[in-house]
């Protein structure tokens, strides 16, 4: 059974017939290596659906004539090129990752994961203590997935859902001032940065790009 299988698995036994939007890792993005270990296994966790008419949908079906144009995914990919391409010397320039050839080429090599925390309700906006009850009230199920991915970086994207996700996983992550938090115990790096898409813009989506991936990079110095 792939990694989807036992998230379809999961989420169909969860929800039943209530429509939810299908997250996990995206087809088209070289989803069969994910399970190789040494590979950097990148999940993204936003807060829910940006509408309730994508409740049904499943996000791994998108491709890049879905993405390509749209603010939220194109931040994403751009996000996931710099992981991918990060060392100890340095990270690509903002520029770099969100140039259309780069976002091609790291979607077509490197899979990725999306979650949603809460997947049945579409919304524009989500308040913060709503979005960490959600999480309490589903944390079994939501733990659940997290395990089934196995991820080595999780960014979340989204104030409040850094604090959602790391306050209902045992043992959590130490909270800090920084854009990075590690899970030593989990081996987990979370990005704490913004929401890619409206009304995020110009110097304050660059930001989000630049500060984590630059402590990413002095950690993989030690």
């Amino acid at each position: 059974m792939t990694t989807n299988q036992q998230l379809d698995k999961l989420c169909q036994e969860h929800f039943g017939n209530t429509p939810y939007v299908a997250d996990g890792i995206f087809y088209g993005s070289a989803e069969s290596k994910w399970g190789i270990n040494n590979l950097t296994r990148v999940l993204f966790v936003m807060k829910q659906p940006n509408s309730n008419d994508l409740l049904g949908e499943d996000y791994r079906e998108y491709g890049l004539d879905t993405m390509l144009g749209n603010q939220n995914w194109e931040q994403l990919l751009a996000r996931l090129y710099g992981i991918v391409h990060t060392t100890v010397k340095g990270y690509p320039s903002y520029e770099e990752a969100t140039r259309q050839e780069a976002m091609i080429e790291v979607f077509n090599t490197h899979p990725f994961a999306i979650m949603n925390i809460n997947k049945q309700e579409g919304s524009g906006t989500t308040e913060t203590n709503s979005l960490k009850t959600y999480a309490k009230d589903h944390s079994v199920f939501i733990r659940k997935q997290i395990e089934i991915l196995i991820p080595k970086i999780i960014v979340c994207c989204g104030v409040g859902v850094f604090d959602a996700i790391n306050g209902i996983i045992t043992p959590s992550a130490p909270s800090s001032g920084n854009w990075t938090k590690y899970n030593e115990t989990l081996d987990i790096l979370y990005f704490d940065t913004y929401h890619p898409g409206k009304p995020m813009a110009g110097q304050r989506l660059i930001e989000a790009y630049e500060m984590p991936l630059k402590e990413y990079s002095e950690r993989l110095k030690i």
